[in-house]
């Protein structure tokens, strides 16, 4: 992730002058309205039923206004307004058409399909004598307003249920799962309802053994003639006219895997480089060389020969297959034997033939990455070359490597001054790697449960990495080593687990500037500029409901706990080994000793295909004591701003709370964050997409040794201190990538020295106080 401030003002301005020039050069929205037509502006729906979803019912209306962004501005009518030209091939003209939008002509026509469909809704929510009215406004400037008024009346109530079902294997097996129907007796008779109450029953089935079973064989009756406003139903289990029997079970046969599966011919035959044999009952095909060992196949397939067919094996083989990242091909094929292997026509509908197909991704891959940046003008470039194995001991272990280096023009203070010099050469190096490797399984002495496996699809990740930083003013490395667990919650899939027993980092201080000691010395972060060596524990729990097949509403929650440096501590303290300068020292640096704690809450509101409105809470705190007589370490501590954080400033550069630092060159950390964003997501045309959003939030000290005027968290004053910013956005959807440009304007900023000042960027208009954040993919 990048950051391109100051330069970049230019681009700023270009954008804000297009956008207001788009807005006023195209301010009449009726430019292209004839004389006896109205253009659409909104339509309004009042239901005196309050359960009734009131965006649903707008989604039922046959004509709806121009697209607005946040409800307000008709963008694309406003593009289609400012291209248009009466040139059919004017390239203008092929702008508004593909980018811009049509004004919507209100039609009685329209309107009368409407109040057909909106009855239509009402009833499929047990209001079938609903009454609906229609108020339209007309205006002098050719603008239509349209409300739909709807009384509900009587909602209709299941009376009884009765069953119609001739089978009695299937009758038998429906009756054990009545307790779960959706459909129960006093209930209102909603249409939707029936719909899902179908689904469960067939997927019910489908759990149970019967492959061919599905919606298509559950029916509902309804009777309504009671003229009681009630109904009385029944559910029906029929066969159709499909040759195959829904009502007859399926048991697996054989299990077949082909391993190296070429998307291009068939090759689920035998040929002559083709080999095969059988393990676990299961059978293996392959050309040429075995690509992956089967033990882990074997522990991500849950079919096995004469088990019942359930639609769950399939699930789970496709998610543990999956998760592998193996292969850009999983296909499965449950296929009934022929008449010719089994003799008998009615023994073959009893079976079931599961071919899993898999066609690896290539094993080695390289990738070389290079960047350029400019903030706040200073100039900047990066490379990394990574390689990836994605099966380097043929158990499906995915080992990868990195190296990177950067350069950057790092400004300097004038000591006299303390303003900023601008350098006109490289005098910030940093360098790093990283090595890691992946393992389908957990890696523990004498555990190897295929269950366990199979229930929680674990992984066990091992990483190095090293970072080199040369600044002007101080020099520093980073080794780290960590070492942990990651497995999916059995009973809520939703849910994953990480504990890393092993997270060591080695920080060491190589060489300070004078100068920047002599800034710091008073300061109680000149702690946080020391060697420290750290042991921490940690566990993280992520949940995810996220769907990506259906585009609905969806939260993600992570909580983060970690302590770091009781066991050496306790170790210490047992030993009874003497502290050197009231500290304990390991292999002759002093370690942290910590807890912490974060959390961090994502609602993700789906208005409906495009639009989307993202919410977002973080806290996290910090707390050093024993062993650690300095303080949070740097690598723990927390800061604020940035491409991912409050976007109206740089990262590192606001807070904690409401202090000013005036040698803005150095880091702003402390132990304790608080933040908040909204962000309203939107399609402009084609790959193009829009946002608007706000952030809010700042880094508190809780440690009264840090002696930052203003730094302290105090109840009494936090809200003060919250620093808010705004600003809007644009994505390039590219499918397998987002490259996104977010312009952050500061509105209120708590560390401007006695005077907290709104809107300082319009007092008076500084183009220079937005800044320009790119990154890839969203922000959160």
């Amino acid at each position: 992730m990048k950051r391109i401030t100051d330069i970049s003002h230019t681009f700023i301005i270009i954008m804000l002058a297009s956008a207001a020039m788009l807005v006023f050069g195209s301010c009449k929205s009726t430019k292209f309205v004839g004389d006896d037509e109205y253009l659409l502006v909104k339509n309004k729906i009042s239901c005196d039923e309050k359960s009734i979803d009131e965006e649903e019912l707008i989604l039922t209306l046959s004509q709806k206004s121009n697209k607005k962004i946040l409800g307000l501005v008709p963008f694309n009518l406003y593009v289609y307004n400012f291209m248009k030209s009466g040139k059919e091939r004017n390239w203008k003209n092929k702008l508004a058409n593909s980018i811009g939008e049509e004004p919507v002509i209100y039609a009685t026509e329209a309107k009368l399909k409407s109040i057909e469909n909106l009855k239509s809704y009402m009833a499929s929510q047990s209001y079938y004598r609903a009454n609906i009215s229609v108020n339209e406004r007309f205006s002098h400037k050719k603008k239509a307003k349209v409300k739909y008024t709807i009384e509900s009346g009587p909602s209709y109530k299941i009376a009884s249920i009765d069953y119609n079902i001739s089978n009695e294997e299937i009758k038998e097996l429906f009756f054990t799962d009545t307790i779960n129907s959706l459909v129960k007796r006093g209930h209102s008779f909603n249409t939707d309802t029936l719909k899902a109450e179908r689904e469960r029953i067939a997927r019910f089935f489908k759990l149970n053994g019967y492959y061919y079973f599905s919606v298509n064989n559950v029916h509902f009756f309804a009777d309504t003639l009671r003229g009681d406003c009630t109904a009385d139903i029944t559910i029906s289990l029929q066969k159709t006219d499909d040759a195959n029997d829904a009502f007859q079970s399926q048991t697996i046969r054989t299990v077949n895997i082909y391993t190296n599966y070429d998307l291009t011919k068939k090759n689920d035959t035998v040929g002559k480089k083709t080999n095969m044999f059988i393990k676990d009952g299961i059978k293996f095909t392959y050309d040429g060389k075995m690509t992956h060992r089967t033990s882990v196949l074997l522990q991500s397939c849950f079919f096995k020969p004469d088990d019942k067919y359930s639609i769950r094996n399939v699930e789970d083989t496709y998610s543990h297959l999956s998760s592998l990242k193996q292969f850009r091909l999983i296909n499965i094929k449950l296929v009934p034997p022929s008449v010719e292997e089994t003799l008998l026509e009615s023994i073959s509908k009893r079976y079931l033939d599961a071919n899993i197909y898999l066609a690896p991704m290539k094993r080695q891959s390289f990738n070389v990455e290079l960047e350029g940046s400019n903030t706040s003008g200073n100039m900047g470039m990066s490379g990394v070359l990574s390689y990836k194995n994605r099966n380097i001991f043929r158990g499906a272990q995915i080992f990868s490597a990195k190296a990177n280096i950067s350069f950057q023009t790092s400004a300097l203070l004038d000591t006299v001054t303390n303003e900023e010099i601008k350098s006109k050469f490289f005098n910030t190096l940093e360098y790093g790697g990283e090595l890691k490797i992946i393992f389908p399984k957990l890696l523990l002495p004498f555990f190897n449960n295929i269950e366990f496996i199979k229930r929680h699809d674990p992984k066990t990740q091992l990483s190095l990495s090293y970072n080199y930083q040369n600044r002007p003013d101080y020099t520093r490395t980073i080794a780290n080593i960590n070492f942990g667990y990651s497995w999916i919650d059995y009973k809520n899939k939703n849910i994953t687990h990480y504990i890393n027993p092993i997270e060591l980092y080695w920080v060491k201080i190589l060489d300070f500037s004078e100068d920047f000691r002599r800034r710091i010395q008073n300061l109680y972060i000149k702690y946080s500029y020391e060697d420290q060596f750290l042991w921490v524990f940690s566990y993280d729990m992520v949940f995810n409901n996220q769907n990506v097949n259906l585009k609905r509403n969806f939260t993600y929650f992570w909580i983060n706990l970690e302590t770091c440096g009781n066991l050496l501590d306790g170790i210490y303290a047992a030993s009874k080994i003497q502290k050197n300068e009231d500290t304990y020292k390991f292999l002759g640096v002093e370690f942290a000793q910590y807890v912490k704690a974060d959390f961090d809450y994502r609602f993700y509101n789906v208005i409906d295909e495009k639009n989307s409105i993202v919410y977002r809470a973080f806290f996290g705190i910090g707390y050093a004591y024993g062993n650690s007589k300095t303080g949070m370490p740097f690598v723990k501590r927390y800061f604020i701003g940035g491409a991912n954080d409050i976007r109206a400033w740089q990262v590192r550069t606001i807070g904690p709370g409401s202090y000013s630092n005036i040698y803005r060159n150095y880091d702003q950390i402390a132990d304790m964050k608080l933040m908040f964003n909204i962000e309203y997501r939107f399609p402009i045309f084609s790959i193009l997409q829009g946002a608007l959003f706000a952030d809010a939030g700042n880094i508190w000290a809780i440690d009264r040794k840090d002696n930052r005027a203003g730094a302290l968290f105090k109840f009494t004053d936090f809200y003060k201190q919250i620093a808010l910013g705004t600003g809007f956005g644009f994505r390039f959807d590219l499918k397998f990538l987002v490259l996104r440009f977010d312009i952050g304007i500061p509105v209120y900023n708590p560390s401007i020295s006695d005077n907290p000042q709104w809107f300082e960027s319009f007092r008076p208009f500084k183009v220079n106080k937005f800044t320009l954040n790119f990154g890839i993919g969203y922000p959160f």
